[in-house]
């Protein structure tokens, strides 16, 4: 039986590094990771949804969702819900060849 990497995969079924379908794939892994943060941050700091959307300035609703993955975040909204959790975002920009 032969080895497949996980990338073999993702290349076999997303699509290879370059496609419309890979880049949109990785774009929505991003998001749901950084969703997934801020729920722990916020269990972790014991807030509730209300409690943190109060802190942010934002309604619950909007929490709720970012934690869902069913908000499309802005720099300025990453940036009040980190503040709101006492949190620093950290962003790396590279040239890719």
């Amino acid at each position: 039986m032969k080895t497949i990497t996980h990338e073999e995969l993702v290349d076999k079924f997303i699509g290879k590094k370059g496609t419309k379908e890979r880049e949109a794939f990785e774009d929505e892994l991003k998001a749901d990771v950084l969703a997934y943060k801020f729920k722990e941050l916020r269990k972790k700091k014991q807030l509730t949804q209300q409690k943190l959307a109060e802190k942010a300035g934002m309604g619950k609703e909007q929490i709720s969702k970012i934690e869902n993955g069913k908000f499309n975040l802005t720099l300025s909204t990453m940036n009040k819900v980190a503040g709101a959790l006492g949190a620093k975002l950290n962003f790396d920009l590279m040239l890719v060849e």
